[in-house]
């Protein structure tokens, strides 16, 4: 039997999170902080550095919160390009965790912390979102993105989210645990690439094309 080894049909992913908000590096999820200067520069070199290397993207996706939304607003209207609003995109909540640095948490919460470290679907802070129902309305938003592309046009869209949602989607694509996220680094505007591949019948399969390419370590 002939098999055609032409290539399916393709949407590409380019996911930045948000730069530095005010206020620094923080358990943040609902707390809506804006960018903070620093953290608009962080996105700005990077969109520059992907647009001179010859990207062009198509659409931009955001999540709602303002550390996203105002900076992927301004390039969308730059760019003159449709801007959905995905909810669903917004950061995993969590709880009694929110507003406190890194280090005040592991101050606060060193048993917690391990263990959501190492069963990060089992366990999570009181008050906080519940990580599988946090990555299924992940996927959901995956899922009508999936949908509002036109693969056989090689839609291109750039998606301006947050740390735990961009872990989420590598787990979502690439098959991953959620344990096995965690080790993947999300720095401040950093921009990964993902490439889904329709088949048929709401099938695919999805390749990360690179990790972090274009952001400022400072």
């Amino acid at each position: 039997m002939f098999h055609s080894t032409r290539t399916p049909p393709a949407v590409t992913l380019d996911w930045i999170r948000h730069g530095e908000p005010e206020g620094g590096l923080r358990y943040r999820g609902s707390i809506d902080d804006p960018l903070s200067a620093t953290g608009w520069a962080q996105m700005q070199q990077a969109t520059d550095q992907a647009q001179a290397d010859g990207t062009r993207w198509q659409s931009i996706v955001s999540s709602p919160m303002r550390r996203c939304q105002a900076f992927a607003g301004q390039l969308a209207e730059q760019l003159a390009l449709p801007i959905p609003i995905l909810p669903d995109l917004r950061e995993l909540g969590f709880g009694d965790l929110e507003g406190l640095t890194p280090q005040e948490a592991w101050e606060q919460y060193p048993e917690l912390l391990q263990r959501i470290w190492d069963d990060p679907a089992g366990h999570s802070p009181p008050g906080g979102e519940p990580y599988p129902q946090f990555r299924a309305r992940v996927a959901g938003a995956l899922e009508q993105i999936l949908q509002q592309s036109e693969p056989p046009a090689g839609q291109h869209s750039l998606l301006v989210a947050h740390g735990g949602v961009i872990r989420a989607a590598l787990c979502h694509f690439l098959h991953l645990s959620p344990r096995d996220s965690f080790r993947v680094e999300v720095p401040y505007a950093g921009i990964s690439r993902l490439r889904w591949f329709a088949g048929e019948h709401g099938t695919g399969n999805a390749s990360l094309v690179f990790l972090n390419r274009y952001y400022s370590p400072s």
